[in-house]
C-alpha cells in the first residue's frame, strides 16, 4: 500500500467536539472526518460529498497534544434590523432599530498544532492528491477546524505501508482502542501519558456521526501495543484511524 506523507500544522486549531454545546470543546488531534475534509478541500470535492467519495481511505496521524487556550467568542443569535428603505429628515437615530442579541461562548483553541499524517485514498484521487501536495496547490483553502485558522501543509514524500503479523509493536500514531491492547508493563516503565479520546470515525451524507475510542500519547511517544493491525511505514510503526 502506497501512503502519502505530509505535515499538517498551523498557528491555531479548533476541532469542535460533536457533542459540544455551550462551551466549544476541541479534540486535541484532528479526527478522521476532519482529515478527510482537508483532503477534499485540496482536491476540490464538495464538502457534503467528501466523506463518501474518499472512502475507503486509510489514514494515520501522529503528533503531540497541543497546549490549549480558552477564547471568548461572540455568537450572534439574531441579525441586526435592516435599514429602512426611506429616510426622512424627522427620523431620529436608532428609532426603528432593535438591540443586537448576542451571547459570548468559550472556545478551546489549540496553540501551534503540528501533526504528521499518512493517507491512502482511492486510486482515481491518489495521484492527484500527491501532485497537489508536492506543488502546494489547493482547490479550496484547507483549514484547521475554523475557516479563520488556515492550515499549512508540507509534503514529506511517499512511503510503502506493509502490514505486520500479530505481535507487540511500538505504535507512534493515534489508534482505535479496539484494534489493540497496550502492554501495560512497558507503558508504566516508560512513564507514558496515554489519553483516551472519543472522536468521530465516519459520517453519513445526512451528517450522522459514528464515533470510536482512540488512544494517544501526550508527547507523541511510541505506545507498546499487542495488535494484528499494525503497519510498517519506513522505520516507524503506525495504525490507521
Amino acid at each position: 500500500m502506497q501512503l502519502i506523507n505530509f505535515r499538517l500544522k498551523g498557528r491555531f486549531a479548533h476541532f469542535l467536539r460533536a457533542e459540544a454545546s455551550a462551551s466549544a470543546l476541541s479534540y486535541p488531534v484532528p479526527p478522521r472526518t476532519v482529515i478527510l475534509g482537508i483532503l477534499g478541500a485540496i482536491l476540490g470535492i464538495p464538502k457534503d460529498e467528501t466523506q463518501q467519495v474518499l472512502e475507503p481511505a486509510k489514514i494515520a496521524a501522529s503528533g503531540k497534544l497541543p497546549k490549549t487556550h480558552w477564547h471568548r467568542a461572540k455568537l450572534r443569535k439574531d441579525p441586526p434590523a435592516p435599514l429602512p428603505r426611506i429616510i426622512k429628515k424627522t427620523d431620529k437615530p436608532d428609532r426603528d432599530t432593535k438591540p443586537e442579541k448576542a451571547t459570548l461562548i468559550l472556545q478551546e483553541w489549540l496553540f501551534e498544532p503540528l501533526y504528521t499524517v499518512w493517507v491512502s485514498i482511492p486510486e482515481q484521487y491518489h495521484s492527484n492528491l500527491e501532485l497537489r501536495l508536492r506543488e502546494r496547490r489547493w482547490h479550496f483553502t484547507p483549514y484547521l477546524g475554523l475557516s479563520e485558522m488556515m492550515a499549512d501543509i508540507e509534503y514529506l514524500g511517499s512511503e510503502e505501508g506493509s502490514p505486520l503479523p500479530k505481535g507487540i509493536y511500538d505504535v507512534i500514531s493515534v489508534f482505535p482502542q479496539d484494534l489493540g491492547e497496550i502492554d501495560m508493563k512497558q507503558a508504566f516503565q516508560r512513564e507514558l501519558a496515554i489519553h483516551l479520546l472519543r472522536m468521530p470515525q465516519s459520517i453519513t451524507s445526512d451528517r450522522v456521526f459514528y464515533h470510536a475510542n482512540y488512544l494517544a500519547e501526550r508527547e507523541a511517544k511510541a505506545i507498546p501495543v499487542i495488535t494484528d493491525q499494525a503497519y510498517r511505514v519506513g522505520d516507524r510503526i503506525a495504525m490507521f484511524l
